[in-house]
């Protein structure tokens, strides 16, 4: 018996602990029960956008694709990916819904994660290249061309990949064939000489041009010629589509993402 009111004696001990401290929070009762707890929540997933920077040639003058009189001013063109699309897949939809056909060339550039004023983004920028006689005209009337000398872009993220993008496209022409995927089938070096000079914005000296560009081996001479206006005929050439050096480094589990465009032999026809 002894042993059992010791213990008797701690539950009554406990006992009044407890009433003492439920006492004590009665004051505060009314207002603990009408405050929601506070429960930790998960940080919204950002959003995945693709921002896309066409080029094509409109005589020989370079222009760039875009949207105008967004919220957010002049902008590039943008989409998102779908649920069973890769990025590669993803940026060739996007290309062909507001341009209307599919891209020469496309390549992945750059990823950027940025912060809004609502949401947080990662943006995966690409380039794509389109020939001057491919598209009739744009699928999206929202969509415009402009000359790339000028175009004043307001979104800081866009205006950066629209800076890189031509960066590259330059940059590129110093050591592949790139140019192949803005020009016709076939033409003219003096053609070709007009290209280099509008995308990189400088002229260069044309005996040297032609010597470097015949001795690199990636001309074809199709031994046919064309005439304009009173000049005399002048040769057409081709690239050799097979020495394709806009996937230069490139893996080649990559290679599909670079170049779009086929032969004729490799259509079947």
């Amino acid at each position: 018996m002894p042993e059992l009111c010791r213990y008797d004696v701690r539950s009554l001990a406990a006992l009044k602990s407890i009433f003492q401290a439920s006492h004590s929070l009665a004051p505060h009762r009314e207002h603990m029960e009408s405050t929601p707890l506070a429960i930790p929540m998960t940080p919204a997933q950002p959003q995945l956008t693709i921002i896309a920077a066409p080029f094509r040639l409109r005589g020989f003058d370079l222009e760039v694709g875009h949207r105008a009189n967004t919220r957010f001013g002049t902008t590039l063109i943008t989409g998102h990916p779908g649920f069973d699309e890769s990025l590669d897949e993803s940026a060739r939809r996007t290309f062909l819904q507001w341009i209307g056909c599919d891209a020469q060339y496309i390549e992945q550039l750059y990823t950027l994660s940025t912060e809004r004023v609502d949401k947080r983004e990662v943006a995966v920028s690409f380039i794509a290249l389109f020939r001057q006689d491919a598209c009739v005209g744009p699928s999206d009337n929202r969509m415009h061309w402009s000359l790339v000398d000028g175009l004043e872009i307001q979104d800081d993220i866009h205006r950066m990949v629209f800076d890189y993008a031509l960066l590259r496209l330059r940059a590129k022409f110093g050591y592949t064939n790139i140019a192949f995927h803005l020009l016709p089938e076939s033409f003219t070096l003096s053609e070709l000489q007009q290209t280099y000079e509008h995308v990189l914005g400088h002229p260069v000296d044309k005996r040297n041009f032609r010597r470097r560009m015949t001795a690199s081996g990636t001309l074809i001479n199709t031994n046919e010629v064309r005439r304009d206006g009173s000049h005399r005929p002048a040769a057409l050439f081709e690239f050799a589509t097979q020495d394709d050096h806009a996937a230069y480094l490139t893996p080649s589990w990559a290679a599909a993402t670079f170049s779009h465009r086929r032969d004729e032999s490799d259509s079947g026809t």
